[in-house]
């Protein structure tokens, strides 16, 4: 395993000109932060929002530290060129930490990391200890150091990404959770070694004595990583789980191993127990993950379209009983479609599916499932699945793609929103027949 020694005492007092990667929502956010720290600074964008579109050798000279966009892969010319010049490069997240002056707690993992970051900042801010949840959930953090929530008896929640986490320079975390690894971003990585290498990273980042959480999955693909210093293994469910109200979402896999991973981190840190308590009893799950849309003709309709891969959409038809009629597709991320295919044929009760994969997918379906249809789109699919299911009532229609939207939609949101009212309009068609 790499490991790294950040700098950050020497960024501060010696960084004067900083490039910043990409116009988009966190590079917009460490622009506002170079700014407010008085630093000169050029904003690179290929698609013509910056100062500028051109960057080459010529270039590296003019800064002190450079500050990519999650957007800029490994291989991206600017940054294989700034990385193999050894200057200091950053996310905005790493350079943003630099800054933070409170407590720093990171959540990444293939699946999960949103929800244990809103969990556990719900928690902190129960127990009266102020908490915001930053990084890919959706606020940078630099908006948050250049507010007031930036100060010592803070904590910041930050869910990382593999991308993120890919630059982890400036980064020093007092505690982890590495929720799961599964198959998923393949199409940015060569190999899930390489997947895994990245998010590995952020096992360097941790303080001395700083607790890390690890789920099954990550020991699956590399037991080495148990040896890290004051690691908890979660390999099953908390005892807690009992005392959560009937219909909190942590009740329900796999949201149950998410609350069982919060747990352990919560009592690394020595947290009161009953505000993660209250807070897991009161949560709500964000849109668009498994949950319950409608239930008539003795038919229950599941949305779960932020199931992007493999390992969200196996666990969400896990997570259900009763015969399951599943909708999938999108376009691909790259990974084992034959074993995702293999591992979801005996669950599911019919397939239907749409999007740039289905045919590759039908094909691999096709030899160990009876019932498998492809359809023109989602709306089409839904409408299938639904005249499936009502003749074999009770039973389930879930929505759990295991695949990107952007072939039809402008993300899991969209997809999402179309599925929820495809549903109550064939509600309202089946109440009018």
């Amino acid at each position: 395993m790499k490991t790294f020694q950040t700098s950050v005492g020497a960024a501060i007092g010696t960084y004067k000109r900083v490039a910043i990667f990409g116009a988009g929502v966190s590079g917009q956010a460490a622009r506002r932060l170079v700014l407010s720290l008085g630093l000169e600074l050029c904003l690179f964008d290929e698609a013509g929002r910056g100062d500028t579109a051109d960057f080459s050798a010529a270039s590296l000279s003019r800064f002190d530290a450079f500050v990519f966009s999650p957007g800029f892969s490994i291989a991206h010319p600017w940054r294989v060129l700034v990385q193999r010049s050894g200057r200091p490069c950053y996310s905005e997240l790493g350079f943003a930490a630099i800054h933070w002056r409170g407590r720093l707690l990171g959540v990444t993992g293939t699946n999960g990391k949103t929800t244990i970051t809103s969990l556990l900042c719900n928690a902190f801010n129960s127990a009266g200890q102020p908490a915001v949840a930053a990084g890919n959930i959706g606020t940078p953090l630099s908006d948050y150091v250049l507010g007031d929530a930036n100060h010592a008896d803070a904590t910041a929640v930050c869910e990382i990404s593999s991308f993120q986490a890919e630059l982890p320079e400036g980064l020093q975390l007092d505690g982890l959770i590495w929720s799961n690894f599964a198959e998923d971003h393949l199409d940015r990585y060569e190999s899930m070694a390489e997947y895994f290498a990245s998010k590995a990273q952020l096992l360097s980042c941790l303080r001395p004595g700083a607790p890390s959480v690890l789920g099954v999955d990550v020991l699956a693909f590399d037991p080495e990583v148990s040896g890290i210093s004051a690691s908890v293994v979660v390999d099953k469910d908390s005892g807690l789980i009992d005392q959560l109200a009937p219909d909190s979402p942590f009740r329900i896999s796999p949201q149950r191993t998410n609350f069982s991973l919060a747990v352990a981190l919560w009592r690394a840190l020595d947290r009161p127990i009953e505000s993660l308590l209250d807070s897991a009893n009161a949560f709500q799950l964000a849109a668009h993950r498994l949950s319950p849309v409608d239930s008539w003709g003795g038919v229950t309709f599941w949305n779960d379209s932020k199931a992007t891969n493999f390992h969200a959409a196996e666990a969400a038809i896990d997570g259900l009983d009763g015969l399951v009629y599943w909708i999938g597709g999108g376009c691909g991320k790259g990974g084992d479609i034959d074993a995702f295919a293999r591992s979801i044929a005996p669950k599911v009760e019919a397939v239907f599916l749409y999007g740039e994969v289905a045919e590759s997918l039908a094909a691999s379906l096709r030899s160990v499932h009876s019932w498998v249809e492809i359809h023109a789109d989602l709306v089409e699919a839904v409408a299938a699945a639904t005249r499936a299911a009502l003749a074999n009532s009770p039973s389930v229609v879930l929505l759990s793609p295991g695949f990107a939207s952007f072939d039809q939609f402008s993300g899991y949101a969209a997809r999402g929103k179309t599925f929820i009212s495809t549903v109550f309009s064939l509600k309202d068609a089946n109440r009018l027949n």
